[in-house]
């Protein structure tokens, strides 16, 4: 019930304060498992994927974000939980996996952490590896414009001025695909600029990669 309750708040604010427009909800399955992979610019991004879907999203978060009192409360009841991205961390894997069997959405930013600049940064695997272990798709999207409302290095975001934009992918992108690009499996070096022309399209769409 309080997830729903903070999803409204949230929508309400975003609309408000920076005029959320939401691209190809349509393209969001309904029902049965699925990940959500987004580019990370801001502390923002959770709740403005939050607010946009009308399914309820479990977030995978690095731990270093429960660290903020604010922030971790938001999250908390954004149905966010923790990972250790210094170490293999397997509990976290074993909840993400269950979410998904529960036919729940799982929400990651596969950078995994927020640009310091806007500009996509070199994908991790992770997103990838549990589509595969769990036979979901991956429904990629694009954030545009938290980075400039909610960038690091201020205590307070800038109201008004800047308008968000969430671009959802045309199709999910289903395991059988991914497992057609090996190469991808064996390397955690591939820049987010080439990965998201094979993995991430509407990211090269929403998002400028020159």
């Amino acid at each position: 019930m309080l997830y729903y309750v903070v999803r409204t708040l949230c929508w309400l604010l975003l609309k408000i304060f920076w005029r959320m427009e939401i691209i190809g909800i349509e393209n969001l399955p309904e029902s049965g498992g699925l990940i959500i992979a987004s580019n990370h610019v801001s502390y923002l991004d959770p709740a403005v994927l939050a607010a946009s879907l009308n399914r309820k999203i479990y977030f995978i978060t690095k731990k270093e974000v429960f660290k903020n009192t604010f922030v971790s409360f938001i999250l908390k009841n954004l149905n966010a939980f923790s990972v250790d991205r210094e170490n293999v961390d397997m509990l976290a894997f074993k909840k993400a996996i269950n979410i998904l069997r529960e036919e729940k959405v799982l929400g990651i930013f596969p950078e995994g952490t927020r640009s310091s600049n806007g500009e996509l940064q070199k994908l991790k695997l992770g997103a990838i590896k549990i589509a595969m272990k769990t036979g979901v798709p991956i429904l990629p999207v694009g954030i545009i414009g938290t980075h400039k409302i909610y960038p690091r290095g201020i205590k307070f975001p800038i109201l008004f001025k800047h308008k968000i934009i969430i671009k959802y992918g045309a199709l999910p992108l289903s395991p059988n695909f991914l497992k057609n690009i090996p190469s991808l499996l064996n390397t955690c070096t591939w820049s987010w600029k080439v990965s998201a022309i094979y993995i991430f399209p509407s990211l090269s769409k929403a998002i400028p990669l020159g």
